[in-house]
């Protein structure tokens, strides 16, 4: 009962975390992305200069030492500078949006020429237009989103688990104790 207890408590808990500061998580979570593209880029690169000492450089081990140094620099830029990246990814994403709600528009104007086109068909692309404009313009808000939704998804199942674990506890002691009025009515009356 303690473990499920610690595991509800340590999940609502990140939940709130992520509800409340998740701005401040979006970096750390960008570091320890770099840090998973910086660790294998350092040891590919040791590897290839411990076991290839005094060898002229052959074209599998130029492609090794390529892709760990490109490993090592992306992750260090990541580790360096999370914010920047996640602005411009999310500026990519922001830009990808408004772009496919704008060509969707264009395609249903040329439509038009040759069918009827109901009104409710712009909905979506205006929808698409107005998201993407939206995350161009607030980048860094638009990123936290998913961390909101996984706060609130983290909190939600952290008071179930423990409101569950409590009714099962609850119900194992009640069953316990019947038991036990049980066996001591049934017993006979020597063993008393």
């Amino acid at each position: 009962m303690l473990n499920v207890v610690i595991r509800s408590v340590a999940t609502i808990l990140i939940g709130v975390l992520l509800i409340t500061q998740r701005e401040a998580i979006m970096p750390i979570i960008v570091q320890c992305i770099g840090v998973a593209f910086v660790l294998p880029g350092i040891i590919a690169l040791l590897s290839h200069f411990f076991n290839n000492k005094g060898a002229a450089l052959h074209k599998g081990s130029s492609v090794v030492l390529l892709t760990s140094v490109g490993s090592l620099v992306f992750g260090l830029w990541l580790l360096l500078m999370p914010s920047f990246f996640v602005g411009m990814l999310m500026m990519l994403l922001g830009g990808i949006l408004t772009l496919f709600g704008i060509y969707q528009i264009a395609a249903l104007v040329i439509a038009r020429r040759i069918a009827p086109v109901p009104l409710y068909m712009y909905i979506m692309p205006i929808v698409l237009v107005a998201l993407g404009c939206v995350v161009l313009f607030n980048p860094f808000g638009a990123a936290s989103m998913p961390f909101l939704l996984v706060g609130i998804g983290a909190v939600v199942g952290g008071l179930s688990d423990l409101v569950n674990s409590i009714f099962v506890e609850y119900g194992r002691r009640k069953k316990e104790k019947a038991d036990a009025v049980v066996i001591s009515i049934d017993a006979p009356l020597d063993d008393r």
